[in-house]
């Protein structure tokens, strides 16, 4: 699309407006009088507000200055905003004019008019250019047909502009743009259309008046090859430039206007061959216009300066004899019947010369100025199929002079005919509408200017054209007797009480006022005819361009009478009329605030006088007693359906009943007060404008709300994806580090080499490298980490490795002993840090710095201990017994690059703190079930084989995971028969895959002992309703479990509904061992997943049997006796109550634990990582 959705409006815009003076809608107005009008004009304009409305009409005064009001910033703030939303303005109307196109599709125009110097011009360029900036469009061929656009301005300006009286920038002729556009609004193409040029100002001004501003212009920046080639020189040196004794015009900058021409011609495409014969032609002109003539012996006219023709003849490619003979004779031809006669050349007076002279120069440029327009046009032919059309008109203005002429008269009329467009589209028919649709309204009287249009252009009865024309075919020969003949034949129009004749002179009543015409020369100028002896100059010019300046044929013999200019501008004026016809017109009515040009000057007399002749007092009276909008029952439907939701439905049209009901229902449902609207018969009137916006509003927020609706959605969706592409980074990232620790602990494996022992921690899958297990690398102040770091001394350098260790410290006269230290590895340094209590306080302090580089290799026994002797360059030897012993060794082999090696021996020797050498032996005894240091020898049981290597991670068994149970459903109770099933059932193995019991499973076994009471509870009340049957055998004894039972070290909190806490001392049943280090164990009936590194690897004996309660039989005389029945429930109580005792015998030899400090799980394991405890021997 051309635009995309108009944008929100903001409050804050609001802060920025200047106070408006005046009402900016005249339709407000508390009193409509011409004068309240002009009033309120006047305010406005010396408050520098030149816009006011009238409903949709803009009246716009000129203020010859620059008010700063059209820059980019105040055109972007006009896009896509309702009429009243801002200050009136020219860019409203073009904003208005864009969107009722997309909106509608309908054609759109734009009628500016007003008298000369009124800012017509201004006007349209102002509206073109915001045509060009907001419709749409990427491509290249659009954007070009943007810049031809704006560039016919500076174009058509300098070739059809010139500076007046009354006007500076005063068009000499009417131009009409159409800008085309596709179906997504973007513009595609356009045409410009040329309606009668006030070429006799080529040849004649009056004072104080210029030329067409192109040729100061060429003669002031010309090149110097024109100059050289043309003959160019300023234009002081023509006569068609200097008669009128205006040279300079203020505020116009020839030399910048002429740059900018060429500009526009390069834009348009017009070819450097072509710009060169344009300025050929000019060149001709100019020096035609300093031909002069004298009277030779015959009285006839004589060229003075043979050297000037000659020069013209090099201009126009000729020969000189040609040319003069064009310029001082006349070829004229009679004629008998159908048969040609004879050929004459006649000559001419002085009089007859330079009027041959003129009319050369005329028609050169004449056909200069069509061909330039023709230019145009096809350079900004249609890109594409072109569905709308936005119509620009910029014509000449109302004139009324001290000496009007047949130029006047042709202008005048051309706007008639556009008044006439106004009444009819705006009074008459805005009218004549509410009659036809039975609109009740107050009819207003109007002046109708069709009368006036008929008193010229009528054939029946004649107007004056007419009479022109029928002057000119009854006296051709003679100008002055063809200037009689008109007079004559004027007295038909004296019908008319808009018509007066006398003394030569006629008077026409326009609606703009009075005008006297003279009527000599006016059959003349009406001709218009090209002589045949300009024809055959033309023709035989060697000079192709000019020919197709004249592609005539000059032998034709046609017998019809040639068109007039008369004939031509009337036919122009009813095709222009046809256009506007067939587009929906928006209207600019310029005034013109003083004849001064003066910015600060408003002449009320004049001003009133324009206010009356254009008819805004009636233009109000009737948008204040009519309707702003109406619009057809189906295009209004069309256009409004989605407002009601009896119309529509998600973006659909629902309505089943016809346009009119449904344009009643879409009203009503909008809320709109009933005499905002009226229903015709064909068509929907609303009363206000604000209501039409409000309705556009309504709509724009529907499609607001449905892409608020859609974005939100895909929003969720976008949501969704990012936190599942979250998940799947994070799981993937935890799966990469996983694998580089996987790999690490494998390197750590190699350089044992299978010649040391290892300890069922360090090869348990859960076991991972985490490196600094002091978290000496937190940059937290208030942290342990952080006090080891600053007693080490490493300063910004990470830890790669930091635990607690048990360092072999020397004493006075006696053998050394382990203490606890820290130890703290850096890519660089190895030190020793001793955590000691002075006075309450916590102390650290360096007791050893080694450089890694010092290192010469590490020494270990083969045995499962954690003793380690680090050999240094010239230094004693480190000793101490670390933990992680394995993850130590790969540390400091990586940070040595590999450089250093392990050795294994039972006795390993080093240097103590003196440098004497001395031997530190290991000893296996199995009784060790934790490494004894005594007297330089460790004491150490044995461990895995040597060959073992880390395990590799498993998942968690199913159902381990901490999740939110899902509900089961509750299960049926089952006899006491059925207690083995279960248990049987989760022991039942698939491979080595061992899955945990299930919630249900768990539920049944908690169940299985309880459910065996009930039914003796049932045997027990049939025994008492039977009295003779003896009583029920007491419940078997609790079975003594034949699994293995293992006591648990530590406390445990299960954390998922299949796994089973642990309590420290306590026994646990060992169902199965899986080989990833969970074990299915049984507790109280109760099975779950248990970690196996939490008990003791030595399992309990098996406890022995409780001796069975005895059974005490009753008497025998009572059992046949019916009134012991209480007895014997009593007797069988105590049998139920014995038997109970029984079978809880087995638990009774428990011991209850104590409450203890809770032992946390060793450092390193990611499932259960916690604080480290100061117990560190508990893992072995």
């Amino acid at each position: 699309m051309a635009r995309g959705r108009p944008r929100k409006a903001d409050w804050s815009e609001g802060t920025t407006r200047k106070k408006q003076a005046g009402v900016s809608d005249m339709t407000m107005l508390s009193k409509i009088t011409n004068e309240a009008i002009n009033e309120n004009l006047k305010m406005r304009f010396e408050n520098a507000d030149i816009y006011t409305y009238i409903g949709n009409v803009l009246i716009s005064v000129n203020p010859f200055k620059d008010l700063g009001i059209y820059t980019p910033q105040v055109l972007k703030s006009y896009e896509n905003k309702n009429r009243m939303e801002l200050p009136p303005h020219v860019y409203a109307i073009a904003e208005g004019a864009f969107r009722n196109m997309i909106a509608y599709s309908e054609n759109q125009c734009v009628i500016i008019s007003g008298e000369s110097g009124a800012g017509k011009t201004e006007a349209a360029k102002k509206i073109m250019e915001y045509i060009a900036a907001v419709s749409g469009g990427n491509s290249s061929s659009i954007k070009e047909i943007k810049e031809m656009v704006l560039a016919t301005n500076p174009l058509l300006e300098s070739f059809g502009c010139a500076k007046t009286l009354r006007n500076n920038n005063s068009s000499r002729h009417g131009k009409y743009l159409e800008i085309q556009f596709n179906a997504g609004g973007e513009p595609v193409g356009a045409m410009i259309t040329n309606y009668l040029l006030e070429k006799n100002r080529v040849v004649g001004q009056i004072a104080n008046e210029r030329n067409f501003h192109i040729f100061y212009q060429f003669a002031k920046a010309a090149s110097q090859t024109y100059r050289d080639n043309f003959g160019i020189s300023g234009p002081e040196s023509y006569l068609y430039t200097s008669r009128a004794g205006c040279l300079d015009v203020p505020n116009i900058n020839d030399a910048q206007d002429y740059a900018d021409t060429l500009k526009a011609m390069n834009v348009i495409g017009i070819s450097a061959e072509e710009q060169d014969q344009i300025h050929r032609m000019l060149a001709t002109i100019l020096w035609l216009g300093n031909v002069e003539f004298i009277e030779d012996n015959d009285g006839n006219s004589q060229v003075k300066e043979a050297d000037i023709v000659n020069f013209i003849a090099y201009l126009l490619e000729t020969t000189p004899e040609l040319v003069n003979k064009v310029l001082v004779s006349r070829t004229i031809e009679t004629s008998r019947g159908n048969r040609r006669g004879s050929v004459y050349d006649v000559p001419l007076n002085i009089a007859q010369g330079h009027s041959a002279r003129d009319g050369l120069a005329k028609a050169i440029y004449d056909r200069l100025f069509d061909w330039i327009v023709m230019r145009v046009n096809q350079a900004m032919q249609a890109r594409g199929e072109a569905r709308y059309i936005i119509g620009v008109l910029d014509i000449y203005g109302f004139e009324i002079f001290d000496q009007n002429s047949f130029e006047q008269l042709c202008i005048n009329y051309v706007n008639e005919k556009l008044q006439q467009i106004f009444i009819e589209l705006t009074l008459k028919a805005e009218q004549e509408e509410y009659v036809r649709e039975k609109i009740e309204w107050t009819p207003i009287d109007y002046f109708n200017n069709k009368v006036v249009c008929d008193l010229i252009e009528a054939k029946r009865p004649p107007g004056v054209f007419a009479a022109m024309n029928d002057a000119c075919a009854t006296a051709h020969a003679d100008p002055k007797a063809a200037d009689q003949s008109l007079s004559q034949r004027l007295t038909a129009c004296g019908h008319s009480k808009h018509f007066e004749l006398f003394d030569g002179n006629f008077t026409v009543k326009h609606y703009a006022g009075n005008v006297t015409y003279a009527i000599p020369g006016m059959t003349d100028k009406n001709k218009d005819q090209l002589l045949r002896d300009h024809l055959e100059l033309c023709k035989s010019s060697g000079n192709s361009f000019l020919q197709i300046l004249f592609p005539e044929d000059v032998a034709q013999d046609s017998k019809r009478r040639p068109p007039t200019a008369s004939d031509r501008i009337k036919q122009s004026a009813n095709e222009l009329v046809t256009k506007l016809m067939q587009s929906q017109p928006s209207y600019i009515r310029t005034i013109k605030p003083n004849e001064n040009k003066s910015p600060s000057e408003f002449d009320n007399k004049r001003v009133l006088h324009q206010v009356k002749y254009l008819g805004l007092c009636e233009n109000i009276r009737i948008r204040r007693a009519g309707f702003a909008y109406r619009q057809t029952f189906e295009k209004f439907v069309e256009r409004f359906y989605l407002l009601s939701s009896k119309t529509s439905y998600a973006g659909d049209f629902i309505w089943t009943g016809d346009s009119e009901s449904a344009c009643i229902q879409i009203l009503k449902d909008t809320n709109i007060d009933s005499k905002e609207w009226q229903i015709g018969t064909t068509k929907a009137f609303i009363r206000s404008p604000e209501v039409i916006w409000g309705l556009e509003n309504q709509r724009e927020r529907y499609w607001h709300n449905m892409a608020q609706r859609i974005q939100m959605a895909w929003r969720k969706y976008q949501a969704f994806r990012e936190i599942k592409a979250t998940k799947i980074q994070r799981v993937w990232r935890q799966k990469r580090q996983a694998f580089e620790l996987i790999k690490f602990r494998e390197h750590g494996d190699e350089l044992l080499g299978g010649k040391k022992e290892r300890r069922r921690f360090s090869v348990c899958s859960l076991r991972t490298f985490n490196g600094d297990y002091l978290v000496v690398n937190s940059n937290n102040k208030q942290t342990r980490g952080y006090l080891l770091r600053e007693a080490a001394q490493i300063g910004t350098e990470p830890a790669v490795f930091s635990s607690k260790v048990e360092f072999l410290v020397p004493r006075a006269l006696r053998s050394a002993r382990p203490m606890p230290r820290q130890l703290i590895v850096t890519k660089d340094q190895i030190c020793i840090i001793e955590e000691k209590v002075v006075e309450g306080l916590v102390q650290h302090s360096l007791v050893s710095k080694s450089a890694v580089s010092s290192v010469r290799d590490l020494a270990m026994s083969p045995y499962q201990d954690g003793w380690t002797v680090v050999h240094l360059e010239s230094q004693p030897d480190l000793v101490f017994n670390c933990e992680f012993k394995t993850e130590l060794i790969d540390w400091l082999n990586s940070v040595s690059q590999g450089r250093i090696r392990l050795q294994i021996n039972s006795t390993i020797a080093y240097n103590n703190k003196n440098m004497k050498q001395t031997q530190l032996k290991f000893v296996k005894n199995e009784a060790a079930q934790r490494p004894v240091f005594e007297k330089k020898s460790v004491q150490i049981c044995s461990g895995l084989p040597a060959g073992t290597r880390s395990q590799t991670i498993r998942d968690r068994p199913a159902g381990a995971a901490t999740s939110r149970p899902r509900p089961q459903q509750q299960q049926q109770r089952q006899p006491a028969a059925s207690y083995n099933a279960p248990a049987a059932a989760a022991r039942q193995t698939n491979g080595n895959t061992y899955a945990p019991p299930s919630q249900q499973q768990q539920q049944q076994q908690q169940k299985a002992t309880p459910a065996s009471r009930p039914v003796q509870s049932t045997a027990q009340s049939a025994s008492a309703r039977r009295p003779s049957a003896p009583p029920p055998p007491p419940p078997p004894a609790a079975a003594v479990p034949q699994n293995p039972r293992h006591k648990a070290l530590y406390d445990y909190e299960a954390q998922g509904d299949s796994m089973l806490g642990l309590r420290k001392d306590q026994l646990y049943e060992i169902i199965e061992k899986n080989d990833s280090g969970w074990w299915l164990a049984r507790h109280n009936g109760v099975d779950g997943w248990i970690p196996s590194n939490y008990l003791n690897p030595e399992a309990e004996a098996a406890p022995r049997r409780a001796p069975q309660a005895p059974v005490i039989p009753p008497p025998p005389a009572m059992r046949n006796n019916p009134t012991a029945n209480v007895d014997n429930q009593q007797l069988d109580s105590m049998a139920q109550l014995a038997a109970a005792l029984a079978s809880r015998s087995s638990s009774a030899n428990v011991t209850p634990t104590t409450d203890k400090a809770h032992v946390p799980a060793r450092p390193g394991m990611n499932r259960f990582a916690q604080e480290d405890s100061d117990d560190e021997e508990a893992w072995e």
